[in-house]
Formats: structure tokens, C-alpha cells, sequence
């Protein structure tokens, strides 16, 4: 519903001038006599308003009377001295003004572009008190739209054009704002009942992109506000204490203040689940000797997890306890590449036990023909040719059944590896899992070199026995069973 256009079309003007302030929307246009609408037309125009909302309609003539219609009055208005006297081309002031409320968590903004611009050329602080205002005893706070298509929202308000769009909440607010009283001390809270969770956008935005960088700063200059031991605003600078194993104090002002999301992140890490009080005292412990080195505006996001780090630690009822668990990884790593190496020197002990077994049983064939004739085709007959050939098939299968017997033992050791990986996950932390676990170089390189060992004694293994077979029918006049096979085929 586009509450101007439909004034438009009602009073047949093309020239209402809208304007719209954070608490006030304001029209005004001009018509002739002729094209005053009906009263019932008008008290149409005025239940398009929300009860929420007040709409002064004020008619004047060019004789100074005016007649006031309201939205909350429930008597008629009387247009009889407004009217009277009146030529078909006298002209009508028209003046519209809506003083807008919030009620049951909604606000009405009926021109978004005028909306946002007055908005945006406000001053921090005149934001900051405005939506503290709206805010105030709120769990939420959706903004409806009637003259924009505009979906986006924060984690405590949305920005919708459809009335009948619902939004719920990322965070109960005020278990959130009693929170940010326990464990930090800024001073301005009772004036800006605010938290960043009412400026950190979530999801999609559709529109409303001259409000991002805007919401960005707020989000940011209070998650500084929270996370700090201790803060204030005065006028245009934010005041800022941390105290950890150095106490360190800023002076900033707050037009400089741009989106930073790692100040957000920090915010949002000591506040959601956990102790908030021993969060930020970490957090301090961490900022203030960081900040040694760099600007409060300027941490890397290595200084977020060396927080997480150092609260993990914390949490751990034994040091030694941790520091064992850290030498048991390392043990467990080395035991699993040790393996794993072993695996490729596996097969080349299965190739040489293969190896002496064929020889074996060719000098036990050939000896002990050797013994009962002199004619080399006396020695490989027909029959202990097939028998060597079967044996050396045999040897084949076998080799192929030991290379994938290695490979499945490979993936059970690496699934163990990535299992006991995940396990810890909810003790380290990321970096330190990457630490720890030397982020798998180790393992990877290692399982490469076993595969090429794998796969290059496999081959030699393979051409040996090709080999055998092929020396064997060719050097030999009994031939066995592939020219057997042969000259039955074809």
C-alpha cells in the first residue's frame, strides 16, 4: 500500500511534495475546489493509516479557514465554512501530517528514500538515542515499508514492504542487554539501550543498501563499547579502557569508526553460550597486548583466535592435562606415518618371499630332473610346464590380492587418523588442531611416497612373473599352456 499514491489519485493531484523525517511524515499539495473528494473518500484515505500512527489532514482556503481531519477523531468534520462561498476554480491548501509510534514492535515508514537520508545525515549519537528511543522494552522491532519493495534484517529488526511478512528474532534481546550490563561498563547504556545485535544484518538484503554502511558503523562502535572493560560517548568520540596484563585507553572518534566484523565477531563470541564475564576478561588479557603492536582499528583476525585459543585453555582443569593430550597426538601421528611408511616396504618383503618361493620350486623341478636326464627338453616337459605356469598365475593372484589387502590397510590407518582429528575438535581449536596435526602435511607426504613404493614394486613384481611366462615359452620346446590355448583359438 502506497499511502501518498493513493492520496494522488483520491485528491487528483500530481504535485503532493512528501517529505519524511525518523518521527514525521509531511505532504502538501494544492487543488482545485472542484476536485475535493467526498468525506466518505477521505475517512477511506485516513484508515489506510495504522492505528499506531496519527494523520492530521489540514484543508485551508484562501480566506484563511481551515478544517482539521484526524484518523483518531470519531466525529464528522464540518467542510460547511470551508466550502462555503467557494468557486469550482478556488483553490484548497492541503496539508498532511502523520506523527508515526511504534506499537506491538511495528514502525511505519511510508517514504523510504526521505526516511533514510534524514537518517543518514544524522549524527551518531541522534541514531544512536533514536533507535534506543524505538527500541526501549522491545524484544523487536519490524520496520513496514509502504512505499518500497525492501526485504532485509538484522538480528533484532527487520526492514519488510509485505505487512504480512513475519520476523523472528536471532537473540532474546533483553536476556542479551542484561548480559551487556553484567560484563562490561559503558557508561551511556541507560541513554542508548542498544545493543550491536540491532545493527549486525543477517542474510540476504534485498535493497535498503544505503543503510549497510550505516548499520556497519553502529554495529562496530558498540560491539567496541561491549567487548572493552570500559566505554562512553561523548559527543563525537568514544572513550575506550581495556584492561588485561596492560591497561590500555583510546581515544576514537566515531566518524572515523568503519565496519570492521572482527570487532563484531569478538562481541558476538564472549556473549553467545559460556561465562560472558570470563570470555572478556580473555578477550582483555588478549587485546591489550596485541595492541602493543598495532592499532585497536587494525587486529587480524590471528588476534580472534588466539582469544579462542587462550579460552580453551582455560577451560581445561589441567594444564599438564592438555599438554599430555598434545604429546599423545604427536605419538599417535608418528606411530600412524611409521605405519603407514611400513606398508610400502610390506609389499617388497611379499615380493621377495614370492620371489624365493619361485625360485625354490624351479630348482627343485630342475634338479631333480637334472638328476634323471641330460635333454633340456627332458627337463621341461609339457606337464611341468603347465605346473610352473600355474604356480607363477597363482603368484600373480597373489600379488594382487596383497596390493589390496596394503591399500584397505592404508585406509583403515588413515580413517583412525582423521577419527581421533575429529574427536579433538571440540577440545582445540582450529589453529591448534592445524598446529597439532601439522595441518596432515606429514601424513600426505607420506602416503604419496608409500603409494609410489606400493605401485613401483607391484609393476616389478608383475613384469618378473610376465616375464617368466614369456621366457618360458619361448626358450622352450614343450610349450605350455598359453600356446596351448593359442593354437586351440585359432
Amino acid at each position: 500500500m502506497k499511502l501518498f499514491s493513493e492520496f494522488s489519485r483520491v485528491f487528483q493531484s500530481d504535485n503532493i511534495n512528501v517529505t519524511e523525517r525518523l518521527n514525521t511524515a509531511e505532504a502538501s499539495f494544492t487543488i482545485e475546489f472542484q476536485a475535493l473528494p467526498s468525506i466518505e473518500s477521505i475517512r477511506s484515505l485516513c484508515e489506510l493509516v495504522p492505528a499506531r500512527d496519527t494523520l492530521t489532514l489540514t484543508f485551508k482556503n484562501d480566506s484563511e479557514d481551515i478544517v482539521y481531519v484526524t484518523n483518531q477523531q470519531t466525529q464528522e468534520p464540518d467542510f460547511s465554512a470551508l466550502i462555503s462561498c467557494l468557486s469550482p476554480e478556488d483553490n484548497i491548501d492541503i496539508k498532511i501530517q502523520i506523527d508515526k509510534s511504534v506499537s506491538d514492535g511495528k514502525f511505519s515508514i511510508y517514504n523510504f528514500a526521505s526516511f533514510s537520508e534524514d537518517l543518514i545525515q544524522r549524527s551518531i549519537l541522534e541514531v544512536l538515542n533514536w533507535f534506543s528511543e524505538r527500541l526501549r522494552g522491545e524484544k523487536s522491532l519490524k520496520f513496514e515499508v509502504y512505499d518500497y519493495d525492501i526485504s532485509f534484517s538484522t538480528r533484532t529488526m527487520a526492514f519488510e514492504s509485505c505487512e504480512n511478512a513475519t520476523f523472528k528474532p536471532k537473540i532474546d534481546r533483553n536476556q542479551r542487554l542484561n548480559a551487556c550490563r553484567d560484563t562490561a561498563y559503558f557508561y551511556n547504556m541507560n541513554t542508548f539501550e542498544i545493543i550491536p545485535d540491532d545493527f549486525i544484518i543477517e542474510g540476504v538484503m534485498r535493497s535498503g543498501d544505503c543503510l549497510r554502511p550505516l548499520f556497519g558503523k553502529l554495529a562496530t562502535i558498540l560491539s567496541l563499547a561491549y567487548v572493552a572493560t570500559s566505554a562512553s560517548i561523548n559527543d563525537t568520540v568514544i572513550n575506550i579502557q581495556i584492561s588485561g596484563q596492560r591497561i590500555a585507553s583510546y581515544e576514537l572518534p566515531v566518524d572515523d569508526i568503519q565496519e570492521d566484523e572482527k570487532w563484531q565477531n569478538i562481541y558476538m563470541w564472549i556473549y553467545t553460550d559460556g561465562n560472558p564475564t570470563d570470555k572478556a576478561l580473555i578477550a582483555h588479557n588478549v587485546i591489550s597486548l596485541h595492541c602493543k603492536f598495532a592499532a585497536l582499528l587494525n587486529l587480524d583476525n590471528a588476534v580472534f583466535e588466539a582469544i579462542k585459543t587462550n579460552y580453551n585453555l582455560y577451560l581445561r582443569n589441567n594444564v599438564n592435562q592438555y599438554l599430555d593430550t598434545k604429546r599423545d597426538i604427536a605419538k599417535f601421528i608418528q606411530n600412524v606415518v611409521t605405519q603407514v611408511g611400513d606398508y610400502a616396504v610390506a609389499i617388497l618383503e611379499k615380493f621377495k618371499t614370492n620371489l624365493i618361493a619361485i625360485f625354490g620350486f624351479l630348482f627343485t623341478v630342475v634338479l631333480t630332473k637334472i638328476g634323471g636326464t641330460q635333454k633340456w627338453d627332458e627337463i621341461f616337459t609339457r606337464h611341468t610346464i603347465y605346473l610352473i605356469e600355474i604356480f607363477v598365475c597363482g603368484s600373480l593372484v597373489y600379488m594382487i590380492l596383497c596390493f589390496f589387502e596394503i591399500r584397505f590397510k592404508l585406509k583403515k590407518t588413515k580413517q583412525g587418523y582423521f577419527q581421533l582429528k575429529k574427536n579433538y575438535q571440540d577440545v582445540l581449536s582450529e589453529a591448534e588442531l592445524k598446529e597439532a596435526f601439522n595441518d596432515d602435511k606429514l601424513l600426505r607426504n607420506t602416503e604419496q611416497s608409500t603409494k609410489r613404493g606400493m605401485i613401483g614394486w607391484s609393476i616389478a613384481w608383475g613384469i618378473l612373473l610376465v616375464a617368466t611366462i614369456i621366457i618360458i615359452e619361448a626358450f622352450t620346446i614343450n610349450h605350455g599352456l598359453i600356446v596351448w590355448l593359442w593354437n586351440k583359438i585359432f
